[in-house]
């Protein structure tokens, strides 16, 4: 029987500490005897409008060394691809005995489809499929004006989170 994979895919959240998908995806491996795969997938798909510049493609290649080297320290390693997201998400499955995928959620709309996607496909093969909100204060659904749209302004929106109870106030 072959050992089961969970994958961990970093987006933006290039970091260890603090990463809710990371440590969710390492308690499912341990769960089951099963084995890390530590992603990063350059999704050059990404629409026009949303692609990244040149100052930020510096930092990714510097984050995404500064992360392979803290990968590389605790004993793995960090899996790099590039194309689209779902494609290769799926080819991986293909050849790995995929359990389980995690991941910290992005909000751009065209990320959210495509996450919406994949999880779809791979429920579809009973893979596990999590999402966490790994970067917000907290999910833009969870608080809202009273005519439940979102809030525009700060003052009102940092007085409706405190009334929620969910964070307490600033030091």
């Amino acid at each position: 029987m072959a050992i089961p994979v969970f994958v961990h895919w970093f987006r933006r959240d290039l970091r260890l500490a603090d990463n809710p998908a990371l440590a969710a995806a390492v308690q499912a491996a341990r769960a089951a005897d099963g084995r890390l795969l530590l992603l990063y997938i350059h999704d050059d798909e990404t629409p026009g409008e949303w692609r990244w510049g040149g100052a930020h493609r510096w930092w990714l290649n510097r984050s995404l060394k500064s992360l392979a080297d803290s990968i590389g320290a605790k004993d793995n390693q960090l899996v790099l691809k590039s194309g689209n997201a779902k494609a290769v998400l799926e080819q991986l499955a293909d050849t790995l005995p995929i359990r389980g995928v995690f991941w910290n959620r992005c909000y751009e709309p065209f990320a959210i489809e495509r996450d919406k996607a994949i999880k779809s496909q791979f429920k579809d093969r009973d893979i596990t499929v999590e999402s966490f909100n790994g970067s917000l204060l907290n999910e833009p659904w969870t608080i809202e004006t009273k005519s439940g749209g979102p809030y525009k302004v700060f003052t009102p929106y940092w007085r409706a989170v405190l009334e929620k109870g969910d964070i307490s106030k600033p030091i």
